[in-house]
């Protein structure tokens, strides 16, 4: 052995950049590997591969992490994957995630075996391939609650399910503020037409003064502010009083759940890098069989194989068998978990709600 080498200390070594020691290195190696030499040492090529960056500690005084840099370069220049004679669970046993993936990164092993689904398992059952684009397919949005922070899960998944999330539940909403003030003259003809059309006009009334009577008038009808109050006031109109407000609510939390939705689905689709779509399945015979949602995951897909190799030091097209779960684990591992609005300071848009609320009293009364 050259007695040179022995004072080679790197804390990596760039084979291209030393060519003299990769060319020295090199032969080693072919020589340790040689069958001439596994008989003399008694063992066999698996063998000799697992004490080989030990003995290179030694011969090179260089660190374990830089010998198997070395071995790794020594396959792949020869052009074979360095992971069918070096393990990933070898690996995992000596280094931590951070070392694996500069290891793999500094040799060149991921510019060429990256996309090779043989040397790197990169099959999920929630990841559809089409050409060279990679799709996450779900069949819900709710189905993403767990890329949350805890605490927001239940509220993703009851904003993106199916089912109304009732976020605010029964409140009293109040009459002038909230209902007679969002009411436009289009809600007003309707609210008018239907008490004129109802058995009310010719019925007792009791909040009215004398001058005026204590029966209902078609004239009292016709006069928006007397109207709106005697339905907040008189028995006979307190069903309607009560769909009145009822209809305020549901408007209030159609707003609220419609914007929530669209505030969880921008955090969805920001992180994702693309729209969810929605995709129909056909059957064999060309009938529809639903939809699923579809998202193109191209932009990120390896990008967080690679991150997830780092947190959990494992192979993740092995470790997972989905590629969300890949997600959600790196997002927990990273403290870097979506989030939704603080409930406690949430109010809907009063626009939308006015719209809302418009459209269901005529919808509905």
């Amino acid at each position: 052995m050259n007695k040179d080498i022995k004072n080679i200390l790197l804390e990596y070594i760039d084979l291209n950049k030393y060519k003299k020691f990769k060319y020295t290195v090199y032969k080693y190696l072919d020589h340790e590997l040689s069958e001439s030499e596994l008989e003399r040492d008694d063992t066999d090529y698996e063998g000799k591969l697992t004490t080989l960056p030990y003995m290179m500690v030694g011969d090179f005084n260089i660190e374990e992490i830089d010998a198997d840099g070395i071995l790794f370069e020594y396959f792949l220049d020869k052009g074979e994957d360095p992971m069918t004679h070096i393990t990933f669970d070898d690996l995992k046993s000596r280094y931590y995630g951070n070392d694996i993936i500069n290891l793999l990164e500094n040799t060149g092993w991921f510019d060429k075996y990256m996309e090779d689904e043989d040397a790197f398992p990169q099959t999920f059952r929630d990841v559809e391939k089409k050409g060279d684009r990679f799709y996450l397919v779900l069949d819900r949005w709710d189905e993403l609650s767990g890329l949350f922070k805890n605490d927001d899960r239940d509220l993703v998944e009851r904003i993106m399910g199916e089912d109304w999330a009732e976020l605010y539940g029964y409140f009293e909403a109040d009459w002038g503020n909230e209902v007679v003030d969002n009411l436009n003259e289009k809600s007003i003809k309707h609210i008018k037409d239907y008490i004129k059309e109802g058995d009310f006009i010719g019925q007792e009334i009791y909040s009215m003064d004398d001058e005026h009577g204590h029966i209902l008038t078609e004239d009292m009808v016709n006069d928006t502010e007397t109207i709106l109050r005697l339905i907040d006031e008189e028995d006979i109109l307190n069903d309607l009083r009560s769909e009145l407000l009822h209809q305020y609510r549901w408007a209030y939390e159609q707003a609220g759940e419609d914007e929530l939705f669209g505030n969880v689905r921008d955090e969805i689709e920001g992180f994702l890098g693309s729209e969810g779509k929605w995709v129909e399945i056909k059957k064999d015979d060309g009938s529809s069989q639903g939809q699923q949602l579809h998202f193109d995951i191209t932009d990120i897909f390896y990008k967080y194989m690679v991150i997830s190799m780092e947190e959990q030091s494992e192979m993740p097209g092995e470790y997972y068998g989905e590629y969300y779960d890949v997600l959600s684990s790196v997002l927990y591992e990273r403290n870097e978990e979506l989030s939704t609005p603080n409930m406690d300071y949430y109010y809907p848009n009063s626009t939308k709600t006015e719209e809302y609320f418009n459209y269901n009293i005529e919808g509905n009364i």
